[in-house]
């Protein structure tokens, strides 16, 4: 075992014996009855091997399959680079504890992923992506819900992806973040924009505005522009009296709607509305095209797991233009800005299941967590889906991620985060699973080994495997 000298060591030690009292207890991680490949794959689950993490189907379960060609399941933790950014007040214990030495972190992580059942890190610390399989995301565009209103110096965009030189930027954005990862073989799948906003009536609660009405509201010379107008033009066969009538407008011609102020329009009129979700799909089909065109081109070998949605942002026309260039569809339960989604702290198989049958995808948990107050920090940043106490929170997570394994389409789960961390602009906490001092909680952590344990017995049961 590793001991931690220094004020926090005997508090991390005996957390250690304690999480490894309890996986013994529960029979111990599976890796240790079955054996593992180097990338933790199980050896007994055997498929064809390309040299790349690729998707399977064994006795009618999905599965990731490693390089070495075992079956897989993602079970990890994101966000693990903040340890290195703390916040005000909070201890600097990248520095403290491990000299500001990512690779004396990762012996300790490795020390922990093995008692706590975890083996898939998010990227960030090229160290890690060293040691363990990751996903590596990117924000290519600025629809995210983190970003702050126009004119702040986190604004958000809803880009024209119609004009070639935006488009342009895009694919060698993408082109970059390939170059970045394509060669590592410890990649399992790139993951692109995060909390995406697309569905339009949650967007324009949100942000009284959305990627339509901005398209809408661009220059008259613009690409988007004249791709929406000559989308209106298709949709009304040429006929500008029928166009008139269903948008209670007087234009001459479809050239003069060039010029209209299309910002004063009636959004609740029903042919509007029918044909701002139509347009929505033509803005996503573009989008996408950009993104999984060049994604494939630069990086032909790993997988694609396309944007990280939150469940209920997901418009159908928008999900149906990602398809052709994703192998899987990421998904986060829950939200923490507006009570506007299905909260996060129950697993929603119903939405998961829909989503599975509309899309035929395996499915990607890529970013959750069920969260509690703490005495320093009553706020945290997932007030819709959290619970009173660290035992109840404790108590909904193993619940939850037994729960999402035992549908068959779902390949792996991430946690948000590793420790604690303060979001000043949000003034909530980030919750981990260590606090900011390097204590554990503990009871959070020992329900999270359990239901790891559990996931994997759950996967191999399935695909065959005791």
């Amino acid at each position: 075992m590793t001991v931690i000298r220094g004020r926090f060591g005997q508090c991390m030690q005996l957390g250690v014996l304690a999480i490894a009292a309890l996986v013994t207890m529960a029979g111990g991680r599976a890796a240790e009855a079955t054996g593992l490949d180097t990338y933790g794959g199980w050896r007994d689950i055997v498929s064809k091997a390309t040299g790349w993490f690729r998707l399977d189907t064994v006795e009618g379960r999905s599965l990731l399959v490693t390089p070495d060609g075992h079956g897989f399941v993602a079970l990890g933790i994101n966000h693990l680079s903040a340890l290195r950014t703390p916040g005000k007040g909070e201890l600097d214990l990248f520095r403290s504890r491990y000299d500001g030495d990512w690779e004396k972190f990762a012996v300790e992580l490795r020390h922990q992923y093995t008692h706590w059942g975890f083996n898939t890190v998010d990227h960030g610390v090229e160290v890690l992506e060293r040691n363990w399989p990751y996903f590596a995301s990117r924000g290519l565009v600025r629809t995210s819900k983190y970003y702050g209103k126009p004119g702040s110096s986190n604004a958000w965009e809803f880009p024209d992806v119609f004009d070639p030189a935006v488009a342009s930027r895009i694919a060698a954005e993408v082109e970059a973040f390939c170059r970045e990862h394509r060669e590592n073989k410890n990649l399992i799948a790139y993951l692109w924009t995060d909390t995406p906003t697309w569905d339009l009536h949650k967007t324009r609660r949100f942000r009284q505005t959305d990627w339509v009405s901005e398209i809408r509201r661009l220059p008259a010379a613009s690409p988007g522009r004249r791709e929406y107008v000559a989308f209106l033009e298709r949709t009304y066969r040429r006929d500008i009296r029928q166009f008139n009538r269903a948008y209670g407008l007087s234009a001459v011609d479809f050239a003069q709607l060039m010029e209209v102020n299309f910002p004063a329009l009636d959004l609740d009129r029903y042919e509007v509305e029918r044909d701002d979700q139509r347009f929505l799909g033509e803005i996503a089909r573009r989008y996408y095209e950009i993104v999984g065109t060049a994604t494939r081109r630069h990086d032909p070998n790993h997988l694609v797991f396309g944007e990280k949605y939150l469940m209920g942002d997901i418009p159908p026309q928008v999900l149906e233009a990602a398809l052709p260039y994703v192998d899987a569809v990421a998904v986060q339960p829950g939200d923490g800005y507006l009570p506007i989604y299905t909260p996060g702290d129950l697993y929603p198989a119903e939405e998961m299941a829909e989503l599975h049958r509309i899309s035929g995808k395996p499915i990607l948990i890529c970013d959750h967590q069920i969260s509690f107050p703490t005495r320093a920090h009553p706020h945290v940043i997932w007030p819709y889906h959290q619970r009173e106490t660290e035992k109840k929170a404790a108590v909904a997570t193993g619940s939850f991620i037994r729960a999402a394994f035992a549908d068959p389409f779902v390949i792996g789960y991430m946690r948000c985060q590793y420790i604690d961390r303060f979001a000043a602009f949000r003034g909530a906490l980030k919750q981990g699973l260590v606090q900011y001092d390097g204590t554990l909680y503990e009871r959070l952590v020992a329900e999270t080994t359990r239901a790891n344990a559990d996931a994997s017995r759950i996967v191999r049961r399935a695909a065959g495997r005791k």
